[in-house]
């Protein structure tokens, strides 16, 4: 049962959704439009004013750039005539350079003390009053210092330089001035020239500048004095960093630390925006400030606009939709008053012709509704004529089922004795396949075993070749060892031979010293004889005696060895007799071990064609093997399968059977339905 819904007009829920999304549209658009038309401005905005800002610092430094030039150019005219010039002509000079350029307000020279015709302080100057150009003497009349001064001590450095502003008493004006120096032959210090800009020239060109959005302009000392842009009594007096406004304080920090760059400093209730840049040539600071209320204004204007004419267009929509919406509010409700009568039975059609004819979609819903009211027309008609045969047809299915139903009972019981056997047959295929896989596991052990044996042989015909072959290469070797003892035992013969040589030298050395000894007696004799005369050939002789028996004595003991030498070469002789006859023995044992090695590399090189034919036999058995096991492996698939199909026909007989009986069941159930459906079918009218 369904609850009851409280209704909701197609107006308020078209506005409820269309409005909303509008609203949002709208909104999204508008700060977008806003924010991008902001982000324009004030990048025009910073454009005009760097080039706003360049212009005019390009304009005061050319005034300034251009009066350091005059100052310099005179300071060379003055130092190339230093020793011409008299008086009359520095204040010639004077006259001629002063009106060259509007901005030019006084010009002097000032030389050091005794420079000029041995005058302490001569420092001609002139400045301008209106259109005349008055020589003023007063500041080497009175009592000033002109050597103390700032101007003097800024022109002493080699490229001159400019002073801070200050305000003249003597003319009434407010000026900054321009000194360089100029020098005597031997590079000595000889003057400073000064030329002195009255600042309003300067003022004027800060004034005059047309800046957009109300922006003002200002034009500070690189300490911030004020030198322009400000009310007249605070010029070159008041110090912007003094000022009340610390958030004016905080931009002028910033102007005055930097060359260029933006800033922003409030001022009550209202935001301004501070560009600012440097001369180069004094370092004197530019600035520029704009009120955002000034640079937004047109750009709020916008936005006012564009909000009413947001809500404007907001309330012609709802308007609209309300108009629109009650139209499409009174088809609705005809075509629902239509849907509850088919709700309640009453299929017969109640639609006008133009109803049918609209081209939107609720022209479609009509239409839809109409078709439909024919169609159930035909389906109750169908089911009207139909309920009859389907009632007769159920109770034939209910007779057919049963009879189905026994038959699958029979087919399940056959099917489950085939899959009994099937399952015997798959574990008997098991069977012969394991014990077949156990015999290829012990074809495979032998197969490893003739392949290790036919590696064996190889590896010994390997080994008996490589033995073979040391044989040889020991055969050889006691061949040049026999040579070699033969040539040792000539060798030792030929040391016998030498030594009964040398014991024939000592015996002649014994019979030497004997006879030595026996002329040494008679020459002693003979000195004796000899007297005094004799002695000498006395000690010669007995001296000679001495070495002859010394040499006796030396070839008994040379004697002595070579007996043993003799005796030791004999035994040598001896025993290389002996180990040359022990090597003749190996020589032959060594021909009987090459023989035996030569019988077994026969024998390996017989076997190893029986060992191949073996081998080959085993593969072959083997790949029958594989091929048998492949064929139980199918036959037991397919007793597998067939067990399993069987099985599966048993439980799909089964099921069968089951489902008979729920078919019968259902066509029980379907009769009493169709009685059911027919008493529910007289509900609808279709009678006209």
């Amino acid at each position: 049962m369904l609850k009851k819904i409280t209704n909701k007009t197609i107006a308020k829920s078209i506005i409820s959704f269309i409005i909303p999304v509008i609203l949002v549209v709208l909104l999204v658009i508008s700060l977008i439009g806003y924010f991008f038309s902001k982000t324009i401005i004030e990048t025009q905005l910073d454009n005009q004013m760097d080039t706003k800002i360049q212009e005019t610092v390009q304009s005061i430094d050319n005034v300034l750039t251009t009066q350091k030039a005059v100052v310099k150019s005179m300071a060379k005219t003055v130092e190339a005539n230093l020793d011409q010039f008299n008086e009359a002509d520095y204040e010639a000079l004077l006259e001629g350079y002063l009106p060259m350029y509007d901005e030019t307000f006084g010009m002097g020279i000032w030389f050091e003390p005794y420079t000029v015709e041995e005058i302490e302080q001569f420092a001609p100057f002139a400045f301008k009053e209106g259109d005349s150009i008055i020589l003023d003497d007063t500041y080497t009349t009175g009592d000033l210092n002109i050597w103390t001064t700032e101007w003097y001590e800024v022109g002493k450095q080699p490229d001159g330089g400019w002073t801070e502003s200050y305000f003249d008493p003597s003319t009434d004006v407010a000026m900054v001035t321009a000194a360089y120096p100029f020098y005597e032959s031997n590079g000595q210090l000889a003057g400073v020239v000064t030329v002195d800009i009255d600042i309003s020239s300067i003022q004027t060109i800060i004034a005059d500048l047309e800046i957009d959005y109300d922006g003002v302009a200002m034009l500070l000392e690189d300490n911030g004095v004020y030198l322009g842009g400000v009310d007249e009594e605070l010029l070159t007096v008041a110090n912007i960093q003094e000022s009340s406004n610390t958030s004016l304080v905080t931009a002028a920090e910033n102007m005055l630390g930097s060359d260029t760059g933006k800033s922003e400093y409030n001022e009550g209730n209202e935001t301004s925006l501070f560009y600012y840049s440097t001369i180069p040539e004094t370092d004197w600071k530019v600035g520029i400030s704009v009120k955002e209320s000034m640079l937004y204004a047109s750009l709020n204007r916008l936005m006012y606009m564009f909000v009413i004419t947001s809500v404007v267009s907001l309330i012609v929509v709802t308007v609209l939709i309300v108009i629109f919406s009650t139209r499409m509010g009174k088809t609705a409700k005809r075509y629902s008053d239509v849907a509850e009568a088919v709700a309640d039975g009453d299929l017969i059609n109640t639609f006008e012709e133009k109803e049918l004819q609209r081209k939107d979609e609720l022209g479609d819903i009509g239409r839809s509704l109409f078709t439909m009211q024919d169609n159930l027309i035909d389906v109750v008609k169908n089911f009207q004529s139909n309920a009859a045969n389907i009632d007769d047809n159920a109770q034939t299915l209910s007779s057919f089922s049963q009879q189905m139903s026994a038959t699958s009972e029979n087919v399940a019981a056959a099917i489950t004795d085939v899959a009994e056997s099937t399952t015997d047959q798959y574990e008997a295929l098991k069977n012969v396949d394991t014990m077949i896989q156990q015999f290829g596991t012990d074809l495979d052990f032998m197969n490893q075993s003739i392949t290790e044996v036919d590696g064996t042989s190889t590896s010994i015909m390997t080994v008996a070749s490589e033995s073979s072959e040391v044989m040889s290469n020991m055969t050889s070797s006691f061949e040049a060892l026999t040579g070699t003892f033969s040539t040792l035992i000539e060798r030792v013969k030929s040391v016998e031979v030498n030594i009964s040589q040398v014991n024939e030298m000592t015996d002649l050395i014994n019979a030497i010293a004997d006879q030595t000894n026996l002329l040494a007696l008679n020459a002693a004799i003979e000195a004796a004889r000899a007297g005094e005369a004799g002695k000498g050939f006395a000690v010669v002789a007995d001296e000679i005696r001495k070495l002859a028996e010394q040499s006796r004595e030396s070839s008994e003991t040379i004697n002595e060895i070579i007996k043993g030498v003799a005796s030791e070469a004999g035994a040598m002789v001896g025993s290389t007799d002996e180990v040359n006859n022990e090597l003749l023995s190996q020589r032959g044992h060594l021909d009987d071990t090459m023989g035996a090695f030569n019988n077994i590399i026969e024998a390996v090189e017989s076997m190893r064609p029986k060992v191949e034919t073996t081998k080959g036999t085993s593969e072959k058995i083997k790949a029958n093997k594989e091929l048998v096991l492949k064929e139980i492996e199918k036959a037991g698939e397919i007793a597998e399968n067939v067990a399993a199909s069987a099985q599966e026909i048993s439980a799909s007989a089964e099921e069968m059977a089951s489902s008979t009986e729920e078919v019968a069941a259902s066509a029980t159930s379907l009769g009493n339905m169709t009685n059911g459906m027919k008493e529910r079918i007289k509900f609808f009218n279709i009678d006209k």
